[in-house]
């Protein structure tokens, strides 16, 4: 650094002594007896504005600061010869504005649009030093009071408040001091906030009616070298006689208003061009009932993938299903709703699970092979059933899913049930003590079960569950209350895969034999008033009423 100053300060110096070559010489006292070289540079015009001066096209000497007309050096200007003298303003009025109660108003003011520069005058004469100076206060609101009203069926009530009639701004009193917004003074009506209604009249007794495991298996379908099937039994064109024959069954016996349907509809390796779903959707629609599915742990194995089926059970004209983005596909909620009020809401969840699930079905993003919730669906039924307890604390809540969790163990204990032995035949109906609301048959352990420690049933006993519908099990059937709550595997709706067979001595096993009869059908859920489960029951296809004498097997 100090280098480089010791040359600067030679080269001033040097320049300073140097001879004055060519143009006319500066006249001061100092530079008398002295000539220098000029080295000028070119300065650009520049145009005045009305802010600034400008300037026209010159020379200046870096040396002796000297200015001239041309590059030459002919003619010597002074500082003033080069100065364009500053623009006038040109004055536009802006007329006065009054103030609303949304928007402030301004008096009247000018301006330069030039250089934006604001005046109180025409003549620009007194500066505005800030635009905000020329603002008026808001107008007063004119306030006008909504009286509370109570949501009815799908119409939201609202809380008692007050809105101007100018600008719709609300407040929650009369002074206008508490302000908040439209979306905080709704009450939302309980019809509104689950996703679907089916409203039963008050005249009738409610009926739901669980229906699993149809998993129709089209044989034609099968993948190249896939064993272990009965390509006879499970042909293409036996679907009716497999599987939709006991459904008709079962729903012309039980009329019920909802139909649930916990999973594994299709077993979807055998449903790569998707017919056996579409043969199901329009079978379930020509019944004209409501119908609610949810998806099974084979269900995506499907090449079609989930958003395919997904859109297809969200088109079907019965069919009440949501896709949305959380884990799993196929999340929502169905509500049984009369006289105007919501008596229980079903929540239907994905609890995913399906190792097999194909690339198109993964390729979604939110498919999981992972078996039980995933937090964004815990978190989005926590708030559902939370925002719809808060405007309807009486509704009862029930959960539907696929593969149970691991509380259904301990459920089923007081009737023997042992985790630890594959095969089990315990016959609740013919069970010594047993409490009369319970009922079905456990044939085997459990498969995947899920949620060890119990945290996500908690959860939802503390969120007012009274009942969880499951699938998965072909051959359990059982429905008991634990713990104030009732733990459901669905009867078998048809013959593909495992079911059960009853056997002439009154046991049931997985394994037919001579005059074993299948049981297939349902498990029917009716409803009082009040929306609480009263006397469910299995509906078994081919026996009187739909039920089996078991005395006659004591």
């Amino acid at each position: 650094m100090k280098k480089f100053t010791s040359i600067f300060l030679v080269a001033v110096l040097a320049c300073s002594l140097t001879a004055c070559k060519g143009g006319e010489t500066n006249s001061s006292a100092d530079w008398e007896n002295t000539e220098h070289t000029h080295q000028c540079t070119k300065v650009l015009a520049k145009d005045p504005t009305c802010l600034k001066e400008g300037n026209i096209e010159y020379w200046s000497c870096f040396g002796c600061d000297n200015i001239y007309q041309d590059e030459g050096m002919t003619k010597q200007l002074s500082a003033q010869d080069v100065v364009v003298p500053k623009l006038s303003h040109v004055i536009k009025a802006v007329d006065s504005e009054d103030s609303t109660c949304s928007q402030k108003g301004h008096k009247a003011y000018w301006y330069c649009p030039n250089c934006f520069t604001y005046f109180d005058d025409a003549e620009g004469k007194q500066y505005i030093a800030d635009k905000s100076d020329v603002l008026l206060d808001t107008a007063p609101h004119t306030l006008e009071c909504a009286e509370a009203t109570s949501p009815n069926r799908f119409t939201n009530g609202n809380v008692e408040h007050w809105y101007c009639v100018d600008c719709d701004a609300r407040y929650l009193d009369e002074a206008g001091t508490r302000k908040t917004t439209k979306e905080e003074t709704v009450v939302l009506s309980a019809y509104n906030i689950v996703d679907f209604v089916v409203e039963v009249p008050e005249t009738e007794t409610p009926v739901v009616l669980q229906l699993t495991d149809t998993q129709i298996i089209d044989a034609g379908q099968a993948r190249p070298g896939r064993e272990g099937i009965d390509r006879n039994f499970w042909a293409t064109d036996k679907m009716d006689e497999r599987c939709y024959d006991y459904i008709e069954e079962t729903v012309n016996a039980t009329n019920p208003h909802l139909i649930l349907i916990t999973g594994d509809i299709i077993y979807g390796e055998f449903d790569d061009n998707g017919t056996a779903l579409l043969s199901f959707i329009d079978f379930m629609d020509s019944l004209q009932i409501p119908w609610a599915p949810i998806f099974g742990n084979h269900d995506n194995e499907s090449a079609m993938g989930a958003d395919w089926q997904c859109a297809q059970l969200e088109n079907a004209e019965y069919c009440l299903f949501k896709q949305r983005t959380l884990t799993g596909n196929g999340n929502y909620s169905v509500a049984i709703a009369q006289g105007g009020e919501v008596k229980r809401a079903f929540y239907m969840l994905d609890s995913n699970g399906c190792g097999g699930a194909s690339t198109e079905s993964l390729s979604n993003g939110h498919t999981s092979t992972n078996v039980g919730f995933g937090y964004d669906q815990i978190h989005w039924y926590t708030q559902e059933i939370t925002a719809l307890k808060a405007v309807s604390p009486d509704t009862k809540i029930s959960f539907a899913y696929h593969i149970q969790g691991a509380i259904f163990e301990k459920a089923f204990e007081s009737y023997g049930f042992n985790q630890a032995i594959k095969e089990q035949n315990i016959n609740i109906d013919r069970f010594t003590g047993k409490a009369d609301t319970d009922f079905g048959h456990i044939g085997r352990q459990l498969k995947n079960p899920w949620d060890a420690d119990y945290t996500v049933f908690n959860g939802m006993k503390e969120l007012g569950a009274d009942s969880i519908f499951v699938g998965h099990e072909h051959c359990n059937s059982a429905s008991v209350v634990y713990e104030g709550v009732r733990f459901q595997f669905g009867q078998k709706s048809s013959e593909y895969d495992r079911y059960n067979y009853l056997h002439t001595d009154g046991s049931i096993s997985s394994t037919g034999g001579a005059n074993s009869k299948s049981l297939m059908g349902g498990t029917v859920i009716p409803l009082a008033t009040d929306g609480a489960i009263v006397n469910p029951y299995i509906y078994y296809c081919g026996y009187p009423n739909g039920q089996i004498d078991w005395s006659q097997f004591n």
